[in-house]
């Protein structure tokens, strides 16, 4: 979980660091919502709803590589976006028709591809670039307020991802460990953060701070943390195997249901 301290930032000014940290902090909370979401669940579209969660996560990369281009200035930014954005920009009939059949890795490394181009280029302006007003919209505005449509549009969307969650019986009524896990470096990997006092996880001697090199024998060391399909039923068991300084060692959790 990336920092909930919106402040400075190697690589970056003042107010860009803290657009940085609200960006990122919003970006964690939209993978989490798909963590270990299969292609058949990410092309649902229930009745009533208009997009699938993966038509919402090919908009999110869209709509930021859009303003990448927008913010800096380019004379022709529809022109200039890629090919394969336009989908996902358009959503619709065309987003229905081609946004389809694809594993969630597609969409992480998309959604990080983008990223990393936002952070290239943010990192190589100021503050005043943010503020400096300019046409938006039919009205005045400036980049502070694109970057922050940006990730106003990924919260709205992450919002209609929970409710498609709701109609997935493969993510209902899951137990918890006790256990706050998190990427170990650059989304790959897998690390304890946490655990909870008196939680199965604290009972089997997970601690805060272990690296999680595979999960019921599959090796995770060099996985996108949130292809992982880390929820199961109360009553199921999974084996970490966990590395310390000591060395290493299994130890196995089992799930209990969630209070209340």
């Amino acid at each position: 979980m990336p920092s909930t301290l919106l402040s400075d930032q190697p690589g970056f000014t003042p107010m860009i660091a803290r657009l940085v940290g609200m960006m990122t902090y919003t970006r964690e909370t939209t993978l989490e919502a798909v963590q270990g979401w299969t292609p058949e669940e990410l092309d649902l579209i229930p009745d009533g709803h208009a997009n699938s969660a993966g038509m919402l996560l090919a908009h999110m990369a869209a709509v930021e590589r859009i303003y990448q281009l927008i913010s800096d200035g380019h004379p022709d930014p529809d022109g200039a976006l890629e090919a394969h954005h336009w989908p996902g920009l358009n959503l619709g009939q065309q987003g229905r028709a081609e946004i389809r059949g694809r594993p969630l890795r597609h969409y992480l490394e998309a959604l990080a591809q983008v990223r990393a181009g936002t952070l290239a280029l943010l990192a190589a302006r100021d503050d005043a670039w943010l503020d400096q007003p300019l046409p938006l919209w039919g009205d005045t505005g400036n980049r502070h307020f694109m970057w922050f449509h940006v990730f106003e549009d990924e919260i709205n969307h992450r919002g209609q991802l929970r409710l498609l969650r709701r109609h997935q019986p493969g993510h209902q009524g899951l137990g918890t460990t006790g256990a706050w896990l998190e990427p170990l470096r650059d989304g790959l990997g897998v690390r304890c953060r946490m655990v909870h006092k008196g939680s199965p996880a604290e009972q089997a001697g997970l601690r805060g701070g272990d690296e999680i090199v595979a999960i019921d024998g599959a090796d995770v060391r060099d996985t996108l943390f949130h292809e992982l399909r880390l929820g199961a039923a109360p009553g199921v068991s999974s084996t970490y195997r966990v590395r310390r300084a000591s060395g290493e060692l299994d130890l196995t959790v089992t799930r209990v249901a969630r209070p209340g």
